[in-house]
């Protein structure tokens, strides 16, 4: 394996980073299975590990939008190199990963990421594999505002023709319909047992899980580190082969909350089909208006260390 050569002015550093006052609100939206997993199935199932496969967990989808004040390398070499915001829109899947048909490890997929940050999306596509895409035109609370209205607009084609421009399209937007109140609960941990809570009663499913071993298995999710799992790759000049393709963890640690709360607001969900993103056909999302569950928001402090490659092709 060759030495990767940083060039200079290369915008690419080294891990780990860490990020502080990372102000995340987080809603939970109704895909369809028959879609999770077979983007599941071209992603992460496409690398062979042998007895190994990984399922959706539920039709429930993880939308969130993270607005980070300050992001900085703690690696010796770039510690001192500056520091920038961040922010994140992004919709994650819970992933089973299944050994021999039984629940070995549960991880969040980030799926679909937008980043306003391109220091952001070079370092984390490069680096760790995050599938990250730009766009710095979105709407979203600062710390301590009122959670009323969140919107992504991103620089797509609508329908893919030969007369078709490259513009901006809104691709969602979510709206407070009815005010309720905030309960504040202990942390990231808290917030992701509710949520397993709410994926695992569904009242759809094409899987046949232990949720009783999935719950128990809690832990390996929340403490010290949220696990991610990621799907990384690179094509060859033709953008036909995989120069590189692999499975990658990626653990983030929680290294302070600030606060958390769990939201009995209601909220209006809306998307559009772009051709570009097609969320609809990738994750079975309905263009049709929806009300999220289970929205909250955390204020915290995290850490992202080097991603760890699990399997290769």
């Amino acid at each position: 394996m060759a030495l990767y050569q940083h060039y200079l002015g290369n915008v690419v550093s080294k891990p780990p980073c860490k990020m502080t006052n990372a102000n995340m609100y987080g809603f939970f939206i109704e895909g369809q299975l028959k879609q999770i997993q077979a983007y599941l199935d071209s992603t992460l199932n496409t690398v062979e590990i042998e007895n190994t496969h990984f399922k959706a967990l539920s039709k429930y989808l993880m939308l969130t939008f993270t607005d980070i004040e300050k992001m900085v390398s703690t690696n010796p070499q770039y510690k001192d190199a500056g520091w920038s915001q961040e922010t994140d829109i992004i919709i994650w899947v819970p992933v089973a990963k299944m050994v021999k048909h039984k629940v070995d490890q549960i991880y969040f997929y980030p799926a679909y990421i937008v980043v306003n940050n391109l220091y952001a999306l070079l370092n984390g596509t490069l680096t760790w594999g995050f599938n990250k895409y730009f766009s710095n035109t979105f709407e979203m609370p600062a710390i301590g505002g009122e959670p009323d209205k969140f919107s992504l607009t991103v620089d797509a084609f609508k329908t893919f023709s030969a007369d078709s421009t490259l513009k901006p399209h809104q691709i969602f937007e979510l709206n407070m319909v009815e005010k309720g109140e905030a309960k504040s609960v202990s942390g990231v941990a808290e917030i992701i047992k509710e949520a397993i809570e709410l994926i695992s009663s569904s009242t759809e499913s094409i899987f046949d899980f232990d949720w009783n071993a999935i719950k128990q298995s809690l832990h390996q999710l929340v403490s010290p580190e949220i696990n991610q799992i990621l799907f990384k790759q690179y094509p060859d000049g033709e953008a036909q082969d995989a120069l590189y393709q692999a499975i990658i963890h990626s653990p983030s640690k929680v290294d302070k909350v600030h606060s958390a709360a769990i939201y009995t607001h209601k909220y209006q969900f809306n998307m559009q089909h772009l051709d570009s993103f097609p969320l609809d056909e990738m994750f079975g999302i309905s263009t049709a208006s929806q009300q999220p569950l289970l929205p909250f928001n955390v204020l915290f402090d995290f850490s992202q260390d080097a991603a760890i490659e699990i399997a290769k092709n």
